[in-house]
């Protein structure tokens, strides 16, 4: 029966022999994979292709966590016994949830559309939420040109599963190979990503650290290269209460709504001034210790940007 063939997998039954060596292997590595991501050990975890639910079975077992799986073979029926609720239909026809951790092994080089697939799992997963995906590498052994196994449609590489990745809106965490599936499966890549923030909400992350760390209005001092890379393009959103600089050439150049002076003890005294220079930090630092601001109310565009 031709793998495309709708309901193919539905008729398959007994996938994995539980006693293997091999199978135990690969579950436990599996299972310290998975571990390592539980931030708090309550999340809510999906599993794409769940087989018989034994991972998910080993996770319960450790953590205090709701596991639920997808699965279109008859090993659901196994599955459901172990997993708190499995899918018998594709990823596509779940009702929208919240996931803090989808996990994938060896199943996206079996879908058609992994695009289309990816997209799903992106709907399914939490705002701060993780996948795990693990493909073959390649033909997933050294040794192996080729993958010939016919329910494989897709070869992948590190770079092209993170370059899918990336297009399908996830960025990369972390990316590793040499990961054991089976005998036949020795290299296998791991990938764990996480959804991208869109341009819009990465702004206003941003945007809140600055009010976080300045707690206000607050001045800034070097307007230079680093001002506008990486300050003025949220200055309108910012409560800035004037740009400051040493260099007289710079004094009367008017930026936005603002027009760059020298620091004045009367009209800007008590304000935090944020140095708006990395490279020259330290020397506009000591500079305005030396005009006798005290320490507290200098702050880093470092500190901002490392979020500390």
């Amino acid at each position: 029966m031709p793998v495309e063939e709708a309901g193919y997998y539905e008729t398959l039954v007994a996938r994995n022999d539980l006693n293997t060596p091999w199978f135990k292997r690969k579950i436990r590595e599996r299972v310290a994979a998975v571990s390592g991501l539980l931030d708090t050990g309550k999340e809510r975890v999906l599993e794409i292709g769940c087989a018989e639910g034994e991972l998910g079975r080993e996770i319960k077992a450790r953590f205090a966590v709701i596991y639920d799986g997808v699965e279109l073979s008859q090993d659901r029926v196994l599955a459901k016994q172990k997993l708190d609720h499995v899918f018998q239909t594709p990823a596509s026809e779940i009702e929208a949830t919240s996931y803090q951790l989808i996990v994938s092994f060896h199943v996206l080089e079996h879908i058609a559309r992994p695009e289309q697939e990816l997209a799903v799992w992106s709907k399914l997963l939490s705002a701060d939420g993780r996948v795990l995906i693990e493909v073959p590498n390649q033909a997933g052994h050294p040794l192996l040109a080729s993958d010939c196994n016919t329910e494989h449609l897709h070869q992948f590489t590190p770079a092209s599963l993170t370059l899918l990745l990336a297009r399908c809106g996830f960025t990369c965490d972390e990316l590793s190979v040499g990961h054991y599936e089976s005998p036949v499966y020795s290299d296998s890549i791991r990938l764990v990503a996480r959804l991208q923030p869109s341009v819009e909400r990465r702004q206003q992350l941003l945007q809140q650290r600055f009010r976080d760390i300045t707690g206000g209005p607050f001045l800034v001092y070097g307007i230079g290269g680093d001002y506008l890379n990486y300050l003025s393009p949220l200055a309108e959103s910012l409560d800035i209460r004037a740009l400051l600089d040493s260099s007289e050439t710079k004094w009367g150049q008017r930026l936005g709504e603002h027009v760059v002076s020298p620091y004045d003890p009367q009209a800007h005294a008590e304000l935090p001034i944020v140095i708006c220079s990395i490279r020259f930090a330290a020397d506009i630092r000591k500079h305005l210790l030396k005009l006798g601001i005290a320490e507290q109310r200098l702050i880093g565009l470092d500190r901002i940007y490392e979020g500390s």
